[in-house]
């Protein structure tokens, strides 16, 4: 007789394996920006409720652009913040009207200024390693005993990290010991 492992406990045990690491995960990046120094990438929340890119940059942002389930998880990801104690030093967002009223109703309490590295990627190869430089350059040179938060799109947060984030997902970010590069020290799931 050939003993064959049971397929249903092995599905189950693998299920609940996926969803352990992720949480895991995510407790280990809630402690390390517990204790400061970190940037927290963030995607800006955009008309369907997910966080994701959005090419909405006009001047004038008074008008809501997020959907009702994005205006909920922006606060709701700012309260996370709040319940965990996690200081922010300041809030970096694109000048888009989606990355800006995240900003807004997450941190609102924060220093939040627009810095237009964040914006979605230039159209030509230079203007866009420029544009990265520029948010390297940032996150390298943050110094701050709480975290610096950068609210930007999927595609810079690729760019910067080698990492595509879930739609609510943070990646949290710190120089590498080499002092010219971004480590990405964890990810946080949101929801």
């Amino acid at each position: 007789m050939i003993h064959r492992p049971n397929l249903w406990l092995s599905s189950i045990a693998l299920l609940l394996f996926s969803f352990v690491l992720p949480a895991q995960a995510t407790d280990a990046a809630w402690a390390k920006v517990q204790r400061g120094g970190y940037t927290i990438l963030i995607q800006g929340g955009d008309a369907s409720g997910a966080l994701s890119p959005s090419s909405d940059t006009s001047a004038d942002c008074s008008a809501r652009t997020l959907s009702d389930r994005g205006h909920q998880l922006a606060q709701k990801l700012g309260a996370r913040f709040a319940a965990r104690g996690v200081r922010i030093d300041k809030v970096l967002t694109s000048s888009t009207c989606n990355a800006r009223e995240t900003a807004r109703l997450s941190f609102g309490s924060s220093t939040t200024e627009i810095f237009t590295p964040l914006d979605p990627a230039a159209g030509d190869d230079a203007a866009r390693k420029t544009q990265l430089e520029h948010v390297r350059t940032t996150i390298i040179s943050f110094k701050g005993s709480g975290n610096l938060v950068l609210l930007t799109d999927r595609t810079n947060i690729m760019a910067l990290t080698g990492v595509t984030p879930r739609p609510t997902e943070a990646i949290v970010a710190a120089p590498a010991e080499d002092g010219e590069t971004i480590n990405v020290a964890g990810r946080i799931i949101f929801d």
